[in-house]
């Protein structure tokens, strides 16, 4: 096999010629190290690039974040998905003012125990932000060394996770530990993708096991996938004189205190419209008059996919005027823009701006 340290000078060499310009890393702050890591878990980087320097812009330190408005928030946040890594956010923000005097710890075991840190996040801040020798294993990480060492194992089981984070231990560089790790998830982001990966470019062609066995697309090994889950939901985009009714999730495991359309979801079988309106009148008391469908959106989230189908109404006219409560709103478009929505919503809302500006209402 071929030495561990040649391995790290062919890595750290392809990633001095070949590092992508990304923001985070003008920085050796700790905190906007920080807040890049959490972005990127689960998120491609060209997604982040904008939320990241909006976000810095928002809250400049860590007790900026810790202060914030969770409204305010959400809506930073709104658009990038999986919500709860900014409650983490905010949440750890507050205990490291109120236990570190508002300064990242610098000791894995402090890291570790913040809300939202794990073994991955306090490894990817203390090798980039303090220069200290801890791995990370990400999913980058786990495609570049499973193809590397010819890893077979399926990668969900305790076993495999065991052997990567050895590996990835025994490979970092003690002297270069932020770069090193960094490099390794540059190389899996960039040329060992999970289809048709760039072999030829790889600084480890020669060494890679996968390649020398042509497995290289089928590492890693994942057996037992769970099925995706499809829901069928129906959203009404209620006006009444210039403004749309909105409303607050609470409650709810994914998007709790974003804002929406008020909806439910149904069965093929059912009549949606009656379905709607019923819905509406049983958890807001309002009766309304469904018109046109405006757009149809699907998204997933998770294993979720699901299907939304958003239909401009209006209320009945017998109906009482309605005022606002706590967990409802009447707003004008244009100031749709206070309030935190998910990445669905936003495209209704931009299907009802499109419609509004084309005078078909």
């Amino acid at each position: 096999m071929v030495k561990k340290s040649r391995l790290r000078q062919k890595l750290l060499k392809w990633y001095d010629a070949n590092l992508r310009d990304l923001p985070w890393r003008d920085s050796h702050d700790a905190y906007a190290i920080w807040v890049s890591e959490v972005m990127l878990q689960q998120t491609q980087v060209q997604t982040v690039i904008p939320f990241f320097r909006n976000f810095l812009k928002s809250f400049p330190t860590i007790q900026a974040l810790a202060d914030a408005n969770p409204q305010e928030l959400l809506h930073a946040w709104a658009g990038l998905g999986y919500y709860s890594r900014v409650r983490c956010l905010q949440k750890a923000a507050q205990e490291i003012v109120k236990k570190h005097v508002g300064r990242l710890p610098e000791t894995y075991c402090d890291l570790l125990a913040l809300p939202g840190i794990g073994r991955y996040t306090a490894g990817a801040i203390l090798s980039i932000a303090f220069n200290k020798p801890y791995s990370v294993v990400d999913g980058n990480v786990t495609r570049v060394l499973s193809r590397l060492f010819l890893l077979t194992e399926d990668s969900r089981t305790s076993k495999f996770r065991k052997i990567l984070w050895n590996l990835a231990g025994q490979l970092l560089s003690r002297n270069s530990p932020g770069n090193f790790n960094q490099a390794l998830m540059e190389l899996g982001a960039t040329i060992c993708s999970p289809r048709s990966p760039a072999c030829l470019l790889c600084p480890w062609n020669a060494e890679c096991l996968a390649r020398r066995e042509g497995l290289e697309e089928q590492l890693p090994r994942k057996t037992g996938r769970s099925e995706s889950v499809e829901s069928q939901q129906a959203v009404a985009v209620v006006g009444h004189r210039g403004r749309y009714l909105i409303v607050k999730r609470k409650g709810a495991r994914i998007l709790r205190d974003f804002w929406e359309f008020p909806g439910c979801e149904f069965k093929q079988a059912e009549d949606l419209r009656h379905a709607l309106a019923s819905r509406i009148h049983r958890d807001l008391g309002l009766k309304i008059c469904l018109k046109d469908r405006l757009v149809t959106v699907k998204h997933a989230i998770t294993k979720h996919r699901i299907t939304i189908q958003a239909f401009l109404a209006e209320l009945n006219p017998s109906q009482p005027t309605p005022t606002k409560s706590r967990i409802t709103r009447w707003v004008r478009l244009s100031e749709v823009d206070r309030y935190p929505f998910g990445s669905a919503s936003m495209r209704i809302l931009k299907a009802l701006r499109d419609r509004q500006a084309s005078g078909v209402m």
